[in-house]
């Protein structure tokens, strides 16, 4: 018995919260398409026994043709089947259709699924550069079908993409937050939830942003919603105002979802910190911890002596087992055109004379020796600002700059002594108060290890020119 395609779809979908378990079953196995067929006839089993238990027995028998795998295959619903090997392969539409179901089960869009759309997009832009635009030309139109059915896929991806990761962002945030980290099997969980927020982050939100960012530089092409607009423009100066309207609207809509993955990005943010300063914590409590106890088993011998570890011991000492670096930003302030240099000269020598009259009077000047210490401290930061200014009075920032804490962290390595990151922050704000600064952030997240120090920055990239688009 031959049943045809629309009354199979309809049972699947009927059944749907039973056939998701082959979606679940794809996603296990990182998107492979093969399923087995005993899971297939075991979901089948299923459904009929759910009509069995209702009196269905004309129904139960429709199923059975209905869903059976010779149906399917003579109606191109299952595309390959196996019998030696026991497996079988749906017809991608229905898989899709079955995520579009369960959108638990849906995934993010991969590095490589994006570089595939964006390839796509490029090979149309190819296509229409070597074409002339003629919609009487069959060539064209070809290529012209080809190219809608791209960018109709890149929207329907991206939105899906989209609703699974803020679905997958909002579970497992609710997981992190609602975990008992006083308990073992709460950290467990936690630190499992913060780890595929993490996988989330890295895998499918910060190449996602890359991908709609027209300034993104690839060492092949173009971004994908510049590569639209590129035919846009083909199509005005060929005079099709129609087509050229379509191209930019389908690039605007591309585009608007930039907006949707960086609010994922913002909220999903201070998880993926918490989780790498997590990872942190617990390291360095490790080396603390394993410290304490081999200066335990040092000391310790069978008697009940020796019980106690010096307090000035260096186990408990632990110098930069905690070390950070902080610093605290402040607004810019106008102090209309104060001469600071000159108000500071003046504080040092009317402070030296009052100094002098002091001496003179009592014969000695008592210094308080906390005080002292602390304008000693001082007075070397202001010493080290001077130098890292007067570094920066004759050096310019390279021309092929792509990442400049990188190249400031090499240029004060190589010119200044005893060089730290805390250097390497006070020559960003002092090279970020230039006039001509413009540089922008890139989503990307990057570490410069230092010593017993690390910095976790967004690399500054030159901020180009704004491309004027066409928007008729």
């Amino acid at each position: 018995m031959n049943i045809k395609s629309p009354f199979v779809l309809k049972q699947i979908i009927e059944h749907r919260q039973l056939f998701t378990q082959l979606v679940a079953y794809i996603e296990e196995h990182d998107g492979d398409v093969e399923i087995p067929s005993r899971l297939y006839r075991f979901i089948v089993r299923q459904a009929i026994q759910t009509e069995a238990t209702q009196g269905n027995d004309r129904e139960r028998e429709r199923i059975r043709y209905t869903l059976s795998e010779d149906n399917l295959l003579r109606e191109r619903l299952i595309i390959r089947k196996d019998p030696a090997r026991g497996t079988l392969v749906l017809a991608p539409f229905v898989v899709d259709m079955l995520r579009h179901f369960d959108i638990g089960r849906m995934r993010g869009l991969s590095q490589a699924e994006l570089e595939d759309l964006r390839d796509g997009l490029n090979q149309s832009l190819a296509a229409f550069q070597e074409l002339p635009i003629d919609l009487e030309n069959d060539d064209f139109t070809d290529a012209l079908r080809l190219l809608r059915r791209r960018i109709q896929d890149t929207l329907g991806k991206m939105q899906e993409s989209i609703a699974a990761l803020e679905a997958q962002g909002d579970h497992l945030a609710d997981q992190v937050e609602q975990q008992d980290v006083g308990s073992l099997e709460g950290a467990a969980e936690t630190r499992k939830a913060l780890e595929n927020i993490n996988r989330i982050y890295q895998r499918y939100i910060l190449p996602a942003l890359e991908f709609l960012d027209p300034k993104t530089l690839f060492k092949k092409g173009v971004p994908a919603i510049t590569a639209i607009r590129r035919i846009a423009k083909l199509a005005e100066e060929s005079d099709h105002p129609a087509l050229n309207e379509e191209m930019q609207l389908s690039a605007n809509a591309i585009q608007s979802y930039v907006k949707d993955i960086d609010s994922l990005r913002l909220s999903l943010e201070r998880y993926v910190r918490q989780d790498r300063q997590q990872r942190q914590q617990y390291d360095a409590i490790e080396r603390a911890f394993n410290t304490i106890r081999l200066a335990t088993e040092e000391r310790h011998d069978d008697s009940f002596r020796n019980l106690y570890i010096p307090v000035r011991h260096a186990a408990i000492q632990s110098p930069g087992t905690f070390v950070g670096i902080k610093r605290m930003r402040f607004a810019r302030l106008d102090w209309h055109d104060i001469d600071h240099r000159a108000d500071i000269e003046e504080f040092t020598d009317r402070r030296i004379e009052e100094l002098r009259n002091q001496l003179d009077k009592a014969g000695s000047v008592t210094v308080d020796p906390a005080r002292a210490r602390r304008s000693e401290v001082e007075l070397q930061e202001q010493l080290r600002q001077h130098q890292i200014q007067a570094l920066f009075e004759t050096w310019t920032i390279p021309d092929d700059c792509q990442d400049l804490h990188a190249s400031l962290h090499e240029y004060l390595g190589s010119h200044l002594e005893d060089y730290t990151l805390n250097d390497l922050l006070e020559a960003l704000d002092w090279v970020m108060a230039l006039p001509d600064f413009k540089f922008h952030a890139r989503f990307q997240h990057l570490e410069i290890a230092h010593g017993e120090l690390a910095l976790s920055y967004h690399p500054l990239i030159p901020q180009e020119a704004p491309v004027k688009e066409i928007t008729a």
